[in-house]
This record gives C-alpha cells, structure tokens and sequence, in this order.
C-alpha cells in the first residue's frame, strides 16, 4: 500500500500545490480587480471634484456678475433721483426768479431761436411777467417782428415759439426733458461700459 499511498500522497500533493496556484491566482486577480475599482472610484471622486470646483467657480462668477449689475443699477437709480432733485430745484430757482432776470433769461432764447414773424405762447402763470411791450422790445432789440399769441401752453413756464413752418418748445419741461435725458445716458454709459 505504500506505493499507493505514496501516490495518493503524490496526488494530492499536487492537488494542494494546484489548488494553491489557483487561490493564489484569484487572490492576485481579486487584488487587481480591487486595486482597478479603487484607481476608477478615486479617478470618478477626482472628476466628480473638478466638476463640483468648475461649477462652484461658476455659480461665484455669475453671483459676482450680477451683484456687479444690481450695485450698477442701484447706482444708477440713486443718480436718478439726485438729478430729478437737481432738476426739481433748478425749475423752481427759474420759475421764482425776479421778472426782470425772468425775462433775460427767456429773453435770451427768443434772441437766439425766434424767426422774424413768429407768435411766442407763454405759460398761462406767466401771462403778467411776459407781456406785450416786453416782448416789442424785445423784438425790436433783435430786429424781429414777434407777437405775443392770446393762447397759453400748459408747462409752468418758458415759451413756444409759433412760426409759419414750425413750433419750437422751449418750456422748462421740454428743456428739463432734454437735459435729463442727456445727463441720464452719460451716467449709463459711464455705468454699464
């Protein structure tokens, strides 16, 4: 027997020595497998990071952007207002400046822009300030025929000037209107470039 228990030892010492092999293997091939989800586990971590980092740097950009945008456009507002006030108190220095430097000053836009023959239309609160005579002098100063129109405009003052082929508005409102509207694109230009 001992010839065959030498081969049975034979036998299964190599059934031992494959089997070995064999655990040996699939421990490598485990390890491998566990060493390639861990490389993929930390690559899609890494990837996940950089997106998470991208997206955040983003979301801060837009953030920046539009808090750029909102302090713009409350700055914006807050010159509106301090032109509006400006404004405001530029009109109410006009309207109550004495008759006489009240009319200079009205004086100096029917000298500048009337045409010979033109009618000039005053605010009705204006009716007593810019009168006939005043105006004839006026007229006469600058060497044009002006009359002044039984019609009022509804502003709170200046004129307009009523011609044969056009009317010029020069009340306060429109004049105001204009200057507001210049002051206004200047400061968004200078705002938003």
């Amino acid at each position: 027997m001992e010839g065959k228990e030498a081969i049975i030892a034979e036998i299964i010492s190599k059934a031992e020595r494959a089997a070995a092999g064999l655990i040996s293997d699939a421990k490598a091939e485990r390890d491998a497998a566990l060493e390639k989800v861990r490389a993929e586990e930390a690559r899609k971590r890494e990837e996940a990071l950089t997106d998470a980092r991208s997206a955040a740097a983003e979301i801060a950009s837009r953030a920046k952007t539009l808090s750029s945008l909102e302090a713009r456009k409350t700055e914006l507002a807050a010159k509106q207002r301090v032109l509006n006030a400006a404004f405001e108190e530029a009109s109410k220095k006009i309207l109550n400046m004495t008759d006489h430097i009240y009319r200079e000053f009205i004086g100096g836009f029917i000298e500048k822009y009337a045409d010979d023959g033109d009618s000039v239309i005053v605010a009705e609160r204006d009716k007593k300030r810019l009168h006939a005579e005043w105006l004839k002098s006026l007229g006469d100063k600058c060497g044009k025929r002006l009359s002044l129109s039984e019609k009022t405009h509804g502003g709170n003052g200046g004129i307009i000037l009523s011609g044969k082929t056009s009317d010029k508005n020069l009340t306060l409102e429109t004049m105001f209107a204009s200057l507001r509207d210049t002051a206004l694109t200047n400061a968004a230009k200078r705002l938003f470039k």
